[in-house]
């Protein structure tokens, strides 16, 4: 990225000098420079995996869509709130009756203005409210279990493109050492140093690493794909800039709790309890009927003439017991269904520490793990240049070189997928014990 930057301004500095003075052309190319450092700048800022994380949960269609939801929830709630006022009504009718109706042989247009307000509903608004706010929560809370579940996946797919990465740098390597020692037994059969079957195994391991390497590069390229789909954006990542997450003192049992503690998952599915606990209260108040009281003004009288405007203030029951016994069933069903909701929040509770807990075990395996692979890689680097020493003097056969070159390429990609499973544990455990904001670039240190 740099070296390209860098010809680019010297390739406009040379054109600028040629066409115009050289105070002028300096001014100009500075003002390009600038420019062009800005862009590539911010070509490498943008691929950074807060960022990339930060574009996901800000431009996705499922992060939209929870905030329509959220609109919907609340528009909900206020429909609630406002249940707790009167209610308007008006009624206009206009009757055309034969001369002998005596109920309607007066006035032919008749208007009913009525006011109503409910008195006392046994908990029926209240738990209507308490209904509303937990739909609302759970939007809340989906809205953030959404951007968590698609954090989740990108980091997945970065892991998977960090450790692809990591081992095309390995087979490439690789590819080049099998490449020098197959012109090496080349030459070798020439000078009849070397028999012809050793360069049939050279070729053999050299199409090996070729096909490795060809096979890695797929995934790196569906990595990136993936990528690309979950920020809706070209991605040209750089690997590198994504550093293991450094996690606050804690122990195995302490990050479970915290990952309970912040859960959107979790807390959606209390908000969905709270919410089928208030429609139980909802039904059981349809056992009862409901007081309330009516104010009515009417202009005109069907049955009396000349009758004047009347005012009407009325105090009644209203039941609504629903057909046969149909409000019990209801009230049965809403309490089975708190309890299947219940059930799905202990459920996703053991999921979550389980998935904490086989996280935090594996970061802790993976750390020893490393250390010990990097040992081994170095050793490996040593014997196969021994190896390659000690067959030129002959104390080693040309299946021991080659398997030295095997061996420190399965070190180096085995080195690489225990990178990338290190960043990605720290990054995935960073997400669930100290939340989203955390991994955002310019919300929390990274």
């Amino acid at each position: 990225m740099l070296e390209r930057r860098n010809t680019l301004l010297a390739l406009v500095w040379t054109a600028l000098g040629t066409a115009f003075p050289h105070a002028f052309a300096t001014v100009l190319a500075t003002l390009f420079a600038t420019m062009l450092a800005t862009v590539f700048a911010t070509a490498v800022q943008a691929q950074s995996l807060g960022d990339l994380l930060e574009r996901a949960v800000t431009t996705h269609p499922s992060v939209r869509g929870q905030r329509s939801q959220r609109a919907v929830a609340a528009s909900e709630l206020d429909y609630a709130r406002q249940q707790f006022y009167p209610t308007p009504s008006v009624s206009i009718e206009q009757v055309s009756a034969g001369p002998r109706d005596p109920s309607y042989a007066a006035d032919a247009n008749v208007t009913i203005f009525r006011l109503q307000q409910p008195l006392w509903t046994h908990g029926r608004l209240d738990a209507g409210m308490d209904k509303a706010q937990a739909s609302a929560d759970m939007s809340a809370q989906g809205y953030d279990d959404v951007r968590q579940q698609l954090v989740l996946r990108l980091l997945q797919a970065w892991a998977d493109g960090y450790g692809a990465d990591l081992k095309q740098l390995a087979l490439q390597t690789s590819v080049t050492t099998h490449e020098r020692l197959q012109a090496q037994v080349g030459r070798r059969i020439a000078d009849g140093a070397s028999a012809p079957t050793e360069k049939v195994l050279t070729d053999g391991r050299l199409a090996q690493v070729r096909a490795q390497l060809q096979a890695v590069g797929v995934q790196a390229q569906t990595a990136r794909m993936r990528l690309e789909q979950l920020t809706g954006a070209a991605v040209r990542t750089t690997w590198e800039l994504a550093q293991e997450r450094e996690l606050p003192p804690m122990d195995a049992a302490q990050a479970v709790d915290a990952a309970l503690r912040r859960s959107a998952a979790l807390q959606r599915l209390q908000a969905a309890v709270r919410m089928q606990e208030a429609e139980v209260v909802e039904r059981k108040s349809e056992r009862w009927p409901e007081v309330y009281a009516r104010a009515e003004y009417q202009k005109g009288n069907a049955a009396v003439a000349g009758a004047p405007d009347a005012q009407r203030l009325f105090v009644g029951l209203q039941s609504k017991l629903g057909a046969g016994l149909s409000t019990l069933s209801g009230i049965e069903a809403s309490q089975n269904k708190v309890a299947v909701a219940q059930a799905e929040v202990e459920s996703a509770q053991r999921t979550l520490a389980e998935q904490v807990l086989a996280d935090w075990s594996q970061l802790a395996s993976i750390k020893a793990r490393q250390s010990e692979l990097e040992a081994s890689l170095q050793a490996s680097r040593e014997t196969a240049l021994a190896w390659d020493r000690q067959f030129l003097a002959g104390r080693k056969s040309w299946v021991e070189v080659m398997n030295g070159a095997r061996e420190l390429a399965q070190a180096e990609t085995d080195l690489a997928d225990v990178r990338a499973a290190r960043v990605l544990l720290s990054w995935r455990l960073a997400l669930y014990t100290q939340g989203l904001d955390s991994l955002l670039p310019g919300k929390a240190n990274p």
